[in-house]
């Protein structure tokens, strides 16, 4: 029997002409449904939120791979006017490849690149098991935020990069 190997590739915004392409694919898998039925989650919106994210500055993207197939991403960006904060926007898996341990392999990987003093992530409010997810990870709640007058619910979280 063989068993595929997971492996991991960074990227900066000087690369993203190269993986565009596998960003779009992995989230038009993982949402899907969303898609069709929310225009927040539509491919236009997403598309124009990570230019958006691009261009702030200091991103960053992990992809995991497991032998040729794309598993997932993870990318996120310096928050604007405050080089202290990473913004992670992005941490997704398709599917056949969840409950692996992969997405937290993909995090730690990036987080590994950054220079910032702490990460900050939005998780839906109707996910807490993802939300406990990142409780396991060590994040923690600190608010909760509507960045767009048609997004959801989110609860915010922050992860001390500089814990030891």
């Amino acid at each position: 029997m063989t068993v595929d190997l997971l492996t991991t590739s960074y990227y900066t915004s000087e690369r993203l002409a190269e993986i565009r392409g596998t960003i779009l694919d992995v989230y038009s898998d993982v949402y899907a449904e969303e898609i069709t039925t929310n225009p927040f989650f539509s491919m236009e919106r997403f598309s124009e939120r990570l230019d958006a994210h691009v261009a702030a500055g200091g991103w960053g993207c992990v992809i995991a791979e497991v032998g040729d197939d794309v598993a997932g991403f993870t990318y996120g960006f310096t928050a604007r006017g405050d080089a202290t904060t990473f913004k992670l926007c992005e941490n997704m898996l398709r599917e056949k490849w969840r409950k692996r341990g992969i997405s937290r392999v993909m995090h730690d990987e990036l987080m590994g690149q950054r220079r910032e003093e702490r990460a900050e992530l939005l998780v839906r409010r109707e996910r807490p098991r993802l939300r406990a997810l990142y409780e396991d990870w060590e994040y923690r709640r600190v608010g909760e935020t509507k960045p767009f007058p048609d997004s959801p619910l989110y609860d915010v979280m922050v992860l001390d990069l500089n814990a030891a």
